[in-house]
């Protein structure tokens, strides 16, 4: 490739020349800038050895075909920084194009099916477009993307005439031009060590502080500015990044064509997603309407809050929370736990947990179905990840050689037992950091022991007044652990990312996506451990923990602590709106409010400076590079994020049936700011080739499957809706000789003889003179000869609970298969569209190439005779219409007949 691309062009502008501020052309403003590299120059003695690196580089890269043009560093607003922009001429462009088998449209028009070939299924209803969601759309026509009027196929040089060639400067797009100046500069040796390679590597080595793509042009422009698609960074902001357009679809084909597929990708399914928890947030709104109505008639509630209810049992003497510090109390100091467990622990939390179970495979099937069509469009079906660079990293560590058996190319080879030492080792390492994790929670389970008794001893609801109903021990206790908690998961995601990282670079990835698999994998362990192990704990640990009368178990010198009367499920509720909001307004202000007041500050400065010096314009490259790098793990982290919520809203929604609104809230800001993070407050990133969205589909597919599991467990264990529906089945019809939840606080309640303390346990004061109080639990009074004993009621309940987990699980297991069976991953419709296809695309260049044959040997048509003299070997691209069903260019025999 040394030889190709025509001459190379190396300019330097002097401080005299006249520079446009907005410019994205060379300064003959004909050459369009495709990448620029930054870089700041100093006087330092290492910078001497930079020098030389850069003008080998550059060098290289001109002898590879490109063109360079140097901004010296006194033409800058900091007088400091460098920028090198690249040009890839045209010829360099089409032979790169052949090498990495890019896509291009032909000239020849797509074929529109008869009426009848494009069958609709059932399983496809999800996606009509009804006249309903009408408002929803972008009626722009500058976002119609035109070259999906075309067939593709891979591109060849020697087929260039089959190819929609209009235009020279407008036959590859920006994204495109970007993917091939990017690959040239990391395939560019600049030494003769095997390791020095690749920008890279430079970048690594502080030689070049950045390299970036420029941005089309301002994005705060008027309507007249972005015709005809000149400003695409325009168009975008105005029709998907500005908070105006938050209830709109978005331009996926417009994101795809400025930003690379991969990041269309990642908003396609971020949008899918959105629209999907639609339907789980008008259930779960429903199920919070129902229990907010019937809280004012439900017994159990009643017994414990209104004091005039027939069967009130809210004056009660309860047992103890803590030792000696805490006394005794009454049930109707409950009553707050008691009307929020009954919001979130209801008839309807059964329902609407089968649902979110069901609703998360059918989530993801139809995700599938939609991820195919778009591979479709998009030309990605049969996109190989084989095609993907080699990391420089693994190129400059391994030393090791053998030959690819795909490329028959030497390239560099990791032993499988050198891979299965470092991968060891990571996995001791990962495995540390969530003992680490347990060790944190464990810090809050103290934490929180300790500061129960504390609230206890110190606070005397009867002295706060209005407020003293609401803040009891239990739920101050909850709160502050709550965010303790939330504190520590933040802290031990920062340290772990690095710790993360750099496992992952000790582990030597091949390619760029084996290293973001790698760490995918390490950073969603370490998350699941740190954002939900307290919401295990909570759920199925706490109470069994805690022990009973006089039975209770000590940690670290203290009584375990125990959930309130009420039960688990409120708290459990509490700390998941606590983790789960307070980690979305965290995040938001990490990604959002700093990046921008620091993008802002480089802007102002940069601004002064242009005021100071009129003659030194702000100009387009300077303007991006003040912008904030766009990260290669950028989307990793958008994912991730999306991921950990997606667990938050399945795992435990049994016990918040509002996760999914406020996960849909979230999601619609979301999509907003990340776009107009993308755009306003980020450099251009580079366009990257992506078909799916990898190894998160299996993790959300391990969350969906897991939510059933916890699902059953929360509702059977945690939640008192098994033991109501036994109490209200059959203890109630012993009582009343009637089926009423009437008695159900008193049933559940066992008694104890607080004689039977032991003396480290019994209150220090007990003033009015308490002989008995209550605990819940099925077990025997004192006066039964086997005090304290289970009863026969204790083991109806534990029998109804293992039959709801095994009958549930079992049920939804079946009705997830039977979806994951009925949806097929590919609607037959696009199958029978994409062969079709297929087959016109190669009829079309099969003509074309034998038409284009007979024509350079003049061969007549009609003449029997020269269709008798042999055959004619055509060489074509296999090519499809947007399908992707393609290889290599192959050789095919064309029998020469009357027909053609």
């Amino acid at each position: 490739m040394d030889d190709e691309g025509g001459a190379a062009v190396m300019t330097s502008l002097t401080t005299g020349d006249r520079r446009l501020k907005s410019t994205l052309h060379f300064h003959d403003g004909k050459r369009k800038i495709d990448f620029v590299m930054a870089y700041i120059e100093t006087d330092d003695e290492d910078d001497d050895v930079n020098d030389r690196r850069r003008k080998v580089y550059e060098k290289a890269l001109m002898r590879k075909g490109l063109e360079l043009e140097i901004e010296p560093k006194e033409e800058s607003q900091d007088q400091v920084t460098c920028f090198v922009k690249i040009h890839v001429p045209y010829d360099v462009l089409l032979a790169y194009a052949e090498r990495m088998r890019m896509k291009m449209p032909l000239k020849e028009d797509r074929v529109d099916f008869e009426e009848g070939d494009d069958q609709h299924e059932c399983c496809d209803s999800i996606d009509c477009k009804m006249c309903c969601t009408q408002p929803f759309r972008l009626e722009n026509p500058e976002l119609d993307d035109r070259d999906q009027d075309n067939y593709t196929a891979e591109f060849t040089r020697d087929k260039i005439e089959f190819f929609d060639v209009k235009n020279e400067d407008t036959f590859f797009s920006d994204s495109q031009r970007s993917r091939i100046a990017y690959r040239i500069m990391n395939e560019t040796k600049f030494g003769d060590e095997k390791t020095m390679v690749g920008i890279n590597r430079l970048i690594n080595d502080g030689t070049y502080d950045c390299v970036y793509p420029l941005h089309d042009g301002a994005y705060d422009v008027d309507k007249f500015e972005i015709a005809n698609q000149q400003n695409m960074r325009g168009l975008l902001y105005r029709e998907w990044g500005r908070w105006g357009r938050w209830y709109k679809y978005q331009p996926l084909d417009a994101i795809r064509k400025y930003f690379g597929d991969k990041i269309a990708l990642y908003f396609a399914w971020l949008g899918f997603y959105t629209e999907m928890l639609v339907y789980p947030t008008v259930v779960g709104l429903i199920c919070m309407i129902y229990s907010c109505v019937s809280l004012t008639t439900y017994p159990p509630v009643k017994e414990i809050c209104d004091p005039s209810y027939p069967t009130y049992a809210g004056d009660l003497v309860m047992c103890p929370q803590c030792d000696r510090d805490c006394g005794y109390w009454n049930l109707n100091k409950s009553c707050v736990a008691a009307e929020i467990t009954h919001i979130f622990d209801n008839n309807s939390t059964i329902f609407f947990a089968i649902f979110m179970s069901l609703w998360a495979t059918t989530f993801l099937e139809v995700w599938k179905r939609r991820q195919f069509k778009l591979n479709y469009e998009w030309d990605l079906v049969d996109y190989d990840e084989e095609r993907d660079l080699i990391r420089p990293e693994f190129e400059a560590k391994v030393t090791r050689e053998r030959i690819n058996p795909v490329t028959r190319r030497m390239e560099p080879f990791l032993s499988p037992r050198d891979r299965c030492t470092r991968v060891c080792f990571s996995a001791v390492t990962v495995f540390f950091w969530v003992i680490v994790v347990c060790a944190a929670v464990i810090a809050v389970i103290i934490y929180r022991i300790v500061i129960s008794s504390v609230f206890a001893y110190n606070i005397d609801p009867d002295t706060l007044g209005a407020i003293g109903s609401y803040a009891t021990p239990s739920l101050l206790t909850t709160i502050t652990g709550s965010l303790l908690s939330l504190i520590l998961i933040m802290i031990l995601n920062t340290v772990y990312e690095k710790i993360a990282i750099w496992l992952t670079d000790l582990e030597l990835p091949r390619t760029q996506i084996e290293f973001e698999d790698s760490f995918t994998f390490k950073m969603f362990c370490f998350q699941f451990v740190n954002y939900y192990s307290y919401l295990f704990y909570v759920a199925f640990l706490k109470n069994l923990l805690a022990g009973l009368p006089p039975n209770y178990n000590y940690f670290a010198g203290n009584r375990w602590e125990e959930c309130d009367a009420g039960g688990c499920m409120y708290e459990l509720s509490l700390q998941l709106v606590i983790i789960m909001f307070g980690k979305q307004v965290w995040n938001n202000i990490v990604e959002i409010v700093w990046p921008w007041a620091v993008t802002k500050y480089r802007q102002w400065r940069s601004a002064m400076t242009t005021q100071t010096s009129p003659d030194n314009m702000y100009t387009r490259w300077e303007q991006d590079y003040d912008l904030q790098p766009f990260q290669q793990l950028a989307l990793f982290y958008e994912y991730l994020e999306m991921v950990i919520q997606f667990g938050f809203a399945t795992l435990f929604v049994s016990a918040f049936p509002l996760a999914p609104a406020l996960a849909l809230i979230n999601n619609i800001f979301e999509i907003r700011l990340d776009a107009n993070k993308l755009i306003c407050e980020s450099r251009r990133p580079i366009a990257q080739k992506c078909s799916d969205i990898g190894v998160w589909y299996y993790l959300l597919d391990f969350l969906g499957t897991l939510a059933v599991i916890t699902n059953a467990f929360t509702i059977a264990f945690t939640s008192q809706s098994i033991p109501k529906l036994v109490y209200y089945y059959v203890y109630s019809l012993e009582i009343y000789n009637e089926r009423t939840m009437q008695g159900f606080t008193n049933n559940s309640l066992a008694v104890f003889d607080v004689r039977d303390f032991s003396s480290e346990s019994r209150p220090a004061l007990n003033p009015t003179g308490v002989d008995f109080c209550r605990y819940r639990a099925y077990r025997t009074p004192p006066s039964d000869p086997n005090k304290y004993e289970t009863t026969k009621q204790y083991w109806h309940v534990i029998a109804a609970q293992l039959a709801f987990v095994i009958v549930m699980e079992h049920v939804v297991m079946l009705c997830k298969w039977l979806i994951d069976y009925v949806v097929p991953d590919r609607p037959k419709a696009l199958q029978v569209k994409i062969k079709r296809e297929h087959f016109l695309v190669h009829e079309v260049l099969v003509k074309a190439d034998v038409t284009t044959l007979l024509k350079k040997q003049n061969m007549s048509l009609t003449s029997d005779a020269t269709l008798e003299s042999g055959d004619v070997i055509s060489h074509q691209p296999e090519a499809t219409g947007r399908t992707g069903v393609g290889g290599n260019s192959s050789l095919k025999v064309v029998k020469e007949t009357t027909e053609l």
